[in-house]
Order: C-alpha cells, then sequence, then structure tokens
C-alpha cells in the first residue's frame, strides 16, 4: 500500500475518473492498495470474478467496480465505472503528480551541479548533485534531473520531465514534454557506421540528432543512436523496456511498446500502436507498418504490412507459422515414411 501526504474526498476522485458514484459514507482517501492490503482511507478496484472473495472482504474505502449489482455492502463506497483499473491508475497518476508539484517549488539546485553560464533555468526545476548541463542547453518547468546526469551542449528537455541519475544525453539531442528517462540510458551516442576502404574500416560520421517526442518512457540500460545524417525519432507516448538498442537514422511512431532486450538497425521505421515483444531484432532499412505485433524472439528481416502478427525467425505471419511447427512435430514419422518408400524404390 502506498500513502500520499494529499487528501482526496470520493467526490473529488469521481471528478478525476468519472463514472458513478454510490457513497454510503464520508471518507478522505490518502492511499492505494490492492483489495487484502487496503484500508478505510485506501481506494482499490475490481474487476475479475476471481478475486470475489477478497473483493467482499475488503477494508478499502472507495472501491473500482464495473456494475452496480456488485455494491452489495453499505459499509463502504463504491465509483461504477466500465474500466475499473483504468480509473485506478487515473488516480495513481494524480497522485503521483501532486507530489511532483509539490516537490519541485523554485529552482532546487544542488552546490555541486555544473551548469554552464549560458543555460537559462525556469521559475521550477530540480537538479541534483554532480548534475552536468553544457553550453546553450535548455530545460523545460517543473523538470527534474536527478544525481549524476551529464547533458551535452545545445540539448532541448521540455516541461515536467523525469531524468533519473546517471543518464548521459550528448549533444543536439532534443526531449519533449512529460518524458521519463531511467538510469543508465544514453541518448545520441554515434550510430554504428563503418566503410571498408581496402586496408581498414573507416568511421562514417555520425553527425544527425535524436528527437524524442512528449510522453516517451525510456527504461534503464536504453541506448539511443543519433543519425548519421538525418534524425533518429522516437514519436509520442512510445514506451521503451530496459536494455533496447535503437540504431542511427531509426523512427519509431506513435503509441508503440518496445519490450526488454530487442534491437533495432539503423534506418529502420517502426509504425504506430506497434508491439515488439522481448528479444525481438529488427533488421536494417525494414519498415514495420501500423498496429504490429511481433512475438518474442523472433527475427524481423523484411517489411511487414500493417495489421500482421509475426513470430519466428525469420519471422512469418502468425497463422502460416504455427501450420510450419505443426508440421515440424510430424517430421520422425514423415521421416520413417519417407525412408520405407525409399527402400521400396530400390527394391
Amino acid at each position: 500500500m502506498k500513502e500520499f501526504e494529499q487528501k482526496l474526498s470520493s467526490k473529488e476522485i469521481l471528478e478525476i475518473v468519472g463514472g458513478e458514484l454510490i457513497q454510503n459514507k464520508s471518507v478522505f482517501i490518502n492511499s492505494i492498495g490492492d483489495l487484502m492490503e487496503a484500508d478505510n482511507n485506501s481506494v482499490a478496484f475490481y474487476n475479475d470474478e476471481k478475486y470475489r472473495e477478497k473483493f467482499k472482504n475488503s477494508d478499502a474505502g472507495l472501491i473500482f467496480i464495473p456494475s452496480d449489482s456488485l455494491a452489495e455492502d453499505k459499509s463502504r463506497n463504491y465509483i461504477i465505472i466500465e474500466q475499473p483499473y483504468y480509473a485506478f491508475l487515473k488516480v495513481i497518476d494524480y497522485f503521483l503528480k501532486s507530489e511532483k508539484r509539490n516537490k519541485i517549488d523554485g529552482q532546487l539546485i544542488a552546490d555541486s551541479a555544473g551548469i554552464h553560464s549560458s543555460v537559462k533555468l525556469p521559475q521550477n526545476v530540480k537538479i541534483g548533485s554532480n548534475v552536468i548541463i553544457g553550453k546553450n542547453s535548455t530545460i523545460g518547468d517543473l523538470t527534474e534531473i536527478e544525481d549524476n546526469t551529464v547533458i551535452g551542449a545545445k540539448v532541448g528537455i521540455g516541461s515536467k520531465t523525469h531524468i533519473y541519475p546517471g543518464v548521459i544525453i550528448y549533444h543536439d539531442c532534443k526531449i519533449g514534454d512529460r518524458v521519463n528517462i531511467h538510469s543508465g540510458t544514453v541518448i545520441g551516442s554515434d550510430g554504428f557506421g563503418y566503410l571498408w576502404d581496402g586496408k581498414k574500416q573507416r568511421k562514417i560520421p555520425q553527425i544527425g540528432r535524436v528527437i524524442i517526442e512528449d510522453e516517451v518512457e525510456l527504461g534503464s540500460n536504453v541506448s539511443v543512436d543519433r543519425g548519421a545524417l538525418g534524425n533518429t525519432i522516437i514519436r509520442e507516448d512510445t514506451k521503451i523496456d530496459n536494455l533496447v538498442q535503437i540504431g542511427h537514422n531509426v523512427e519509431i511512431g506513435k503509441h508503440t511498446i518496445i519490450c526488454s532486450q530487442t534491437g533495432i538497425a539503423g534506418s529502420s521505421k517502426v509504425g504506430n500502436n506497434v508491439t515488439l515483444a522481448g528479444q525481438v531484432g529488427v533488421a536494417d532499412h525494414v519498415t514495420i507498418g501500423n498496429n504490429v505485433t511481433v512475438a518474442a524472439m523472433s527475427g524481423i528481416s523484411n517489411d511487414v504490412p500493417d495489421g500482421k502478427i509475426m513470430f519466428g525467425y525469420p519471422a512469418t505471419e502468425a497463422g502460416k507459422q504455427k501450420r510450419i511447427i505443426a508440421s515440424m512435430r510430424s517430421l520422425p514419422k514423415l521421416r520413417k515414411i519417407l525412408r520405407r518408400l525409399q527402400k521400396r524404390i530400390d527394391d
């Protein structure tokens, strides 16, 4: 159970999430929890019949439920809403944003931070110990940059963005509003570009940028290479898990999910609302359409049209791949049949 300083009435929570309030008693909510750990000052949610017993025994002061038929116990309050879990997440988000607003009040800058004199800081910003910010960079209002982060020259960072400890952002990168970047992530390092001249590998200069749009989240130890000539772009509301590699000049669309240990090679394009599950590999210069799902440990070596579900290596449409896998189970039997047929031919 997580407690917050702010307290909200049932009616205030109703204004945040919508729905229909059934209020049986006065409560003020300052914590969130699951059905069993919640107390009279907590909000919880119920949306699955297998948790019916926990729902009946819960002490939660306010519960999001999908139907008024569940509101039998008159000792607590309910909000009837189509998606209880989503409403629950909205309340958590509201509490966290309120805490952040209270946390950043004025310019809170650690003495050990090294900020170039050309950097103009907003009215409300928090900068931790040993943070370095290079020449002509800009920081948006209500942004927090935690300890040991290094930001190069001419970097633009939007408002309400949170950069966790130990992030490295190279020069000339652009980060949008409400972006979260977790520890160990490197943005703007050189793309992997070399040319064999007959004697040795010659490095191709990487002079592009990285552009990360609003409400993107990057997990820990993500590497995003800058473009060779153009830009590496991650569009708004895309969420990237830990340990992901994004090559130079890659473009990733809106609302896309990329899971851990995925690698996307240079100049590939990933559409909107795409899901790349864990350990997916995407070859260079490949285009993946919108609304595509790629199963874990798949390899994408060719373009994928919109709306496909792909898995395997090389990745194939799900229906076809399932038939291939089913056929493989019959191979030992088919091998025996073929050997018998071959023997008849030989005889």
